[in-house]
């Protein structure tokens, strides 16, 4: 099984801080100790539509950070119809 580990907001602020001072995602990935595919999957999660000066697609920490929270809240048994008590198949 993958061992997952979910960033912080302060994990995400830091890949936003480096990202507008121009690093690459390699560069990012060395500096906060974390993989390339993180840092991708982490850009494409926060990108809001706008431009840096530099024409890069902008990463937004708290646009990322809303969307794996909404992704954590819309996990598990979803509610369905109440039941009358009697176990399925019977």
């Amino acid at each position: 099984m993958a061992d997952y580990a979910f960033r912080t907001i302060g994990d995400r602020l830091e890949i936003q801080r480096l990202w507008e001072q121009g690093y690459s995602p390699k560069e990012i990935a060395g500096t906060v100790g974390k993989s390339l595919d993180v840092v991708y999957t982490e850009l494409s999660r926060g990108r809001d539509g706008t431009r840096l000066p530099d024409q890069r697609l902008r990463y937004s920490a708290e646009l990322a950070q809303r969307k794996v929270q909404q992704s954590l809240e819309r996990r598990g048994r979803k509610a369905g119809k109440p039941t009358d008590g009697k176990a399925a198949g019977q």
